[in-house]
C-alpha cells in the first residue's frame, strides 16, 4: 500500500505537480504504512531470531 502511494507521489512529481511532504493525501498517507511496514518487518526478524 505504501509503495502504490509513493509511486503515484513519484509520478505526480514527474509531471511537474507541486508536491511537498505534507500535501495531503499521498505523501503523508504513505508514511503510516511505510512505520507498519517496517514495524511488521522488525517482529518478523525478531521472531525468527529465538
Amino acid at each position: 500500500m505504501a509503495a502504490v502511494l509513493f509511486v503515484v507521489s513519484a509520478g505526480m512529481t514527474l509531471w511537474g505537480a507541486p508536491l511537498l511532504p505534507t500535501s495531503a493525501p499521498l505523501p503523508a498517507a504513505g508514511y503510516p504504512f511505510l512505520v507498519l511496514t517496517f514495524i511488521g518487518w522488525i517482529c518478523t526478524l525478531l521472531r525468527a531470531a529465538r
